[in-house]
């Protein structure tokens, strides 16, 4: 149902008063510690900012979100930079499924109907 792989997720957490789900997940092994521009393997650097969200697909009514640990890894070619995941463009903050869904409706509806049924800006 996220759409993910490659992924292990650890906990949900449903809020039915905000309307929001949660999911905690991390990364397989075989996907850590990778650079976020190139993807090759990459030496550990530290923490980074500490966890993340990325926008999901919706589940209905309920907005959904990806949560996960974004370390910072140092590459040879870019240096030190965020490591990637396999669910979302690196520097972007919503799922590949999400940026799809919003990319095939702004070619078949209105920028109004896209803002409103995906409730983006």
């Amino acid at each position: 149902m996220l759409g993910v792989d490659k992924t292990v997720v650890e906990d949900v957490d449903l809020d039915l008063v905000a309307g929001v789900f949660v999911a905690s997940v991390r990364l397989t092994r075989s996907m850590r510690n990778r650079c976020g521009s190139c993807q090759k393997r990459c030496p550990r650097y530290d923490e980074g900012a500490g966890r993340r969200r990325w926008r999901g697909l919706d589940f209905g009514s309920t907005r959904v979100f990806l949560e996960a640990d974004a370390p910072r890894v140092s590459c040879r070619e870019h240096g030190v930079i965020v490591a990637a995941v396999p669910w979302a463009r690196h520097q972007a903050g919503h799922t590949h499924h999400f940026d799809s869904q919003v990319a095939w409706l702004a070619t078949q509806t209105s920028k109004a109907a896209v803002t409103v049924l995906m409730r983006i800006a």
